[in-house]
């Protein structure tokens, strides 16, 4: 069975319904939490609702993953407030982006695999063309072959071979935590970093990625592959290009870069990334290939 719970931004009805429907389409019994049609502000309910939606799901046993309604604002609020001895003895996947990389932070630091990817009243209420449906379905059955890239899909922005614990998310979310006991940890264990945006000036980014190096978040980085990055390319009469401005801020790390991985914020059909299971990042000759090389569940 899979959870649903609004821990961020308020949920539109009609298309929680919609996407509901999809997950039973795909052969999934759905519980729906209590509250997550309530609103407060620019939130889905109190902090309170929402900590009782998140906990009550984990501590659900018929419960096998929990997948958030949208993304929105919120989620950092909850952060103080999780019970982090539940969620530890209950550990499920949870599905989600945007907002949700503050859940999916925690969710590392408590070694718990979780699923960047679609969500319940987004992606999931469009159907199954906004969406990709082998690595939804590998990331919360473990059928099926990992994702794999095809030789077209991403731009090799730097060389080399890098190979690690997939971890990271939406990139203004990833800079908020910087400096906070949420943030995205410095490791010496190998990462391979997937960073995503969308609707970001390039002054932006190139702040945000110079923040997070300077937190020492990169610290154990081996790889980096960017989304799709939508609406974050210079005005058209600028000179620059996003990809200038993505190696200049990350000028010195000697790692494989790429850009285009369609998971998160992306017109294309949302892929699923299980952050916490070891990735690869291959980057030849101009080409790029990424690789998830785990199952998130057994």
């Amino acid at each position: 069975m899979i959870g649903v719970a609004a821990p961020a931004g308020p949920v539109d009805e009609a298309r929680l319904r919609l996407g509901t429907a999809e997950l039973e389409r795909l052969g999934f019994a759905v519980r729906v939490a209590k509250g997550v049609l309530e609103r407060k502000g620019f939130t889905a309910g109190s902090i309170d609702t929402r900590i009782e939606q998140l906990h009550d799901l984990f501590a659900d046993s018929t419960v096998a993953a929990v997948a958030c309604a949208r993304g929105g604002a919120g989620a950092l609020q909850l952060l103080p407030h999780l019970d982090r001895d539940l969620l530890q003895s209950h550990p499920k996947l949870l599905l989600g982006y945007s907002d949700v990389t503050l859940l999916h932070l925690e969710m590392e630091r408590l070694g718990i695999v979780s699923l960047h990817g679609p969500m319940v009243a987004r992606e999931l209420a469009d159907g199954a063309d906004a969406y990709d449906h082998a690595s939804l379905w590998h990331g919360l059955t473990g059928a099926g072959a990992p994702y794999a890239s095809e030789p077209d899909d991403l731009v090799s922005l730097a060389g080399g071979k890098g190979e690690g614990v997939l971890r990271g998310g939406c990139l203004s979310l990833l800079a908020a935590a910087a400096g906070t006991p949420w943030a995205l940890r410095s490791t010496d264990e190998p990462t391979l970093l997937f960073i995503e945006d969308a609707d970001e000036k390039p002054y932006r980014i190139d702040r945000m990625l110079r923040q997070l190096r300077a937190s020492g978040a990169l610290q154990g980085v081996t790889g980096i592959v960017f989304g799709d990055m939508k609406g974050c390319t210079p005005s058209f009469h600028e000179e620059y290009r996003l990809e200038d401005v993505l190696l200049e801020a990350l000028e010195g790390l000697d790692v494989p870069i790429a850009l285009g991985l369609s998971s998160g914020h992306t017109t294309h059909p949302n892929l699923t990334l299980p952050f916490g299971v070891r990735a690869r990042l291959e980057c030849w000759g101009g080409e790029a290939r990424f690789t998830v090389l785990e199952a998130s569940v057994e």
